[in-house]
C-alpha cells in the first residue's frame, strides 16, 4: 500500500502492540520525536529508519520508505500571500508551517548548538539596529524580529555554559523592548507578558533593576488607561526605594507626575515634578552606556511637565513649556517627535489657536503614519476632535484628508 514512513511505522508498531514509549526504549530515540515522525511533522533519518526496521521486523520496508520520504519533492504551489505559522521551542528548534499545505512543515531547524566564540557582540549589534528601527518605523515591523532575538538568546543561554549570564541579560533587554513594541501596537496584554518575561530572565541572571523598571512600565500602561490611582501607586513604590537606580526613579517621578495630573491633583503633580528635577541631577552626572528606558533624555522633563499642565488645564503654561522642551530635545527620535509634537499641537488647538495648531501638526502627519503608534494616535484623535469644532476654518479643511489618513492607517 502507498504509505508514508510515519503511517507505516504506526501500523507496524500497533501490530506489535507496542506503545510509543516502548518503541522509544527499543530504538533509543525519544517518545516525542517518534510521535512527530508518525504524524509527519519530522522527516526520518537513515539511522532511525534502520533501528525501527530492525525492532519491528519490517524486512527493509521502513528503510525504503525513509529513503522515499527524505527525497525532496517539488515545492508546493501556493499564493505569495499565503499565511504561515512559526513554532518556536525552548531549545531553539522550530518549524514553519504553510496554512493549508499538506505534509510536513515547509521549514524545520534544529536546536541551538554550542558556539565557539561569544555571540553577544553580534546579537547586541543586531539589537541596536532593531532599537533604531523601533524609533522610526511601525512596531509591527520590529516586534517579530525582537521576539526572534529573545528566542535565540534564551535558547543559547539554556546551553548552560559559564557564559550564559550575559545572554540572559541580553534576552531580558530584548523582552523589555518587545513589551514596548507590543504596547505601541495596541496590545497591552502582550506588553505586560513581555515585561514579566524580561523580569524573570533578568532575575535568572542575578539582576534586580529590571524588576524595578517593570513597575514603571506597568505604570505607563495604567497611564494610557487613564488610571490615576494605579499609575501613582506603582511609581510611588519605586520612588520610595532609595536603593533603586536614580535613572529608574527619575522616570518613575515623571510617571507619577502624569498620574497625579490626570487625577487633577495639582499639588502632588508639582511635588513629583520637583522630585524628578532632583533626581535628574544624579542621572545627568552618572550617565550610563546602555540604559533602560528612552534613549533621548534632554528636554524630556520639560515635555512631560508641559503635558502635566495640559492635563491640569494650565494651557498657557503648557504651550510655553512645550516650546522650550521641543527646542531642548536634541536627538529626538521620530516616535518622540510624533508623540510630543502632536501634544504640542493639541495644546494650541485647545487654546483656540487653530492656525498654530495646524501649522505644528501638518508636517508631523507623515511621521505619525510612519511610526504607526497606537499611543500617539490617542493624542491625534483628541487633536482631530478639538479642531473639528472649527470645520469652516480653511487650514482645518486643508489638513482634513492627511489627518484622516494618519488616523486610519490601520
Amino acid at each position: 500500500m502507498d504509505r508514508t514512513f510515519g503511517q507505516e511505522l504506526r501500523r507496524l508498531r500497533l501490530r506489535r502492540s507496542l506503545s510509543l514509549g516502548e518503541l522509544a526504549e527499543l530504538v533509543h530515540y525519544s517518545k516525542g520525536h517518534l510521535s512527530k515522525i508518525e504524524n509527519g511533522r519530522v522527516t526520518p533519518i537513515a539511522p532511525l529508519a534502520r533501528a525501527c526496521d530492525s525492532a519491528l521486523s519490517a524486512d527493509g520496508r521502513l528503510i525504503a520508505l525513509a529513503a522515499t520520504d527524505t527525497r525532496p519533492g517539488p515545492p508546493p504551489e501556493l499564493p505569495a500571500d499565503t499565511a504561515w505559522t512559526q513554532h518556536l521551542h525552548p531549545d531553539g528548534s522550530g518549524i514553519i508551517e504553510i496554512s493549508g499545505s499538506p505534509g510536513p512543515p515547509i521549514v524545520t531547524y534544529p536546536a541551538v548548538a554550542g558556539f565557539a566564540t561569544d555571540p553577544i557582540a553580534g546579537l547586541a549589534a543586531v539589537f541596536d539596529e532593531l532599537r533604531r528601527l523601533g524609533r522610526s518605523t511601525s512596531p509591527s515591523m520590529v516586534l517579530p524580529m525582537v521576539a526572534a532575538q529573545n528566542h535565540v538568546a534564551t535558547a543559547a543561554a539554556r546551553r548552560g555554559s559559564a557564559g550564559n549570564r550575559p545572554l540572559l541579560l541580553h534576552a531580558a533587554r530584548t523582552a523589555e523592548f518587545a513589551g514596548w513594541m507590543a504596547q505601541e501596537c495596541g496590545n497591552d496584554i502582550g506588553a505586560a507578558w513581555w515585561t514579566e518575561r524580561a523580569v524573570d530572565q533578568a532575575a535568572s541572571a542575578g539582576d534586580t533593576s529590571m524588576a524595578s523598571y517593570a513597575l514603571v512600565r506597568r505604570a505607563v500602561l495604567s497611564l494610557y488607561r487613564a488610571d490615576s490611582s494605579a499609575t501613582t501607586g506603582l511609581t510611588e513604590q519605586v520612588l520610595g526605594d532609595s536603593a533603586i537606580d536614580p535613572r529608574i526613579r527619575w522616570l518613575a517621578a515623571l510617571g507619577a507626575a502624569q498620574g497625579y495630573a490626570i487625577g487633577a491633583d495639582a499639588a502632588n503633580t508639582m511635588r513629583a515634578l520637583e522630585r524628578a528635577g532632583e533626581l535628574w541631577d544624579h542621572v545627568h552626572r552618572a550617565g550610563t552606556d546602555d540604559p533602560l528606558g528612552p534613549a533621548a533624555l534632554h528636554g524630556r522633563s520639560l515635555l512631560i511637565e508641559a503635558w502635566c499642565h495640559y492635563d491640569l488645564g494650565n494651557l498657557e503654561a503648557a504651550a510655553r513649556l512645550f516650546a522650550s522642551g521641543m527646542s531642548a530635545a536634541s536627538g529626538q527620535s521620530d516616535r518622540d517627535r510624533a508623540r510630543f509634537g502632536t501634544r504640542q499641537a493639541l495644546v494650541h488647538a485647545a487654546m483656540g489657536d487653530v492656525d498654530r495648531a495646524c501649522e505644528l501638526i501638518e508636517p508631523l502627519l507623515d511621521v505619525v503614519r510612519a511610526v504607526d503608534s497606537v499611543t500617539v494616535r490617542l493624542d491625534l484623535h483628541d487633536f482631530a476632535r478639538t479642531v473639528g469644532r472649527f470645520p469652516d476654518h480653511p487650514v482645518v479643511h486643508r489638513i482634513s484628508t492627511p489627518l484622516r489618513d494618519a488616523l486610519n492607517r490601520r
